[in-house]
Order: C-alpha cells, then sequence, then structure tokens
C-alpha cells in the first residue's frame, strides 16, 4: 500500500476513499488561501484578539473574520469568547505541523 495512504484506510471501500480523497482535498483547498497561511504564522506566536491579527495581517476587520471563521469551522482555530473580545488560537497542531513543513520547503528552496 502507498505511503500517501494510512494503514487506517486499508479497510475502506472505494467509495469511501473516493470521500476520503474529497474531504483532503477540501482540507488543501482551505489551506489555499494565503492570507489563512497568514492568519496561522500570526497564531503561532499565541492567542490573539481578532483586533490584533487584523493589525498584524494588514487587512479588513471583514476579511479577516471571514477567514477566521472558515478556519474556526473546520476546527483548525479554537475560538473563546471573554465579554465583547473574541480570541483565537490555533486549535489543530496536526494543521500546524503540515504547514510547518510546507514553508520550509519553500523556504529551502528559495535558498537555492
Amino acid at each position: 500500500m502507498s505511503q500517501l495512504i494510512p494503514p487506517e484506510t486499508k479497510d475502506l471501500t472505494p467509495a469511501q476513499m473516493e470521500q476520503v480523497f474529497r474531504q483532503v482535498s477540501q482540507f488543501f483547498s482551505l489551506l489555499a488561501e494565503p492570507s489563512r497561511l497568514k492568519i496561522l504564522f500570526i497564531l503561532c506566536g499565541g492567542e490573539q484578539t481578532v483586533n490584533a491579527i487584523t493589525e498584524e495581517a494588514g487587512s479588513s476587520q471583514a476579511n479577516v473574520s471571514r477567514h477566521l471563521t472558515a478556519l474556526h469551522r473546520e476546527g483548525i482555530l479554537k475560538r473563546r469568547k471573554e465579554g465583547v473580545t473574541v480570541y483565537y488560537s490555533i486549535g489543530d497542531e496536526a494543521t500546524l505541523g503540515i504547514c510547518q513543513s510546507v514553508c520550509a520547503r519553500v523556504v529551502e528552496e528559495m535558498k537555492t
């Protein structure tokens, strides 16, 4: 079996594997937006308010909020509210690891 496919999938039917591939594709589609990667980079430093993320991202609050909502909906980010202030943090370390690995590869390619 290919190393791309984890052993947990060995008992899945072809139809179930098609569903796996669709969901993986959707996951990478979500991360294909540079603004979302920038938000993840910002949150690597720890929990931040929406206002702090907006300021550091250099984007509009509406745009940042849209991306935060998408990342939260997929479980990549955690959100908590304190009064009227909303805080976001990394909620899925595995996703963060994927992004860090790919970023490291790109940086290495840029150096050559």
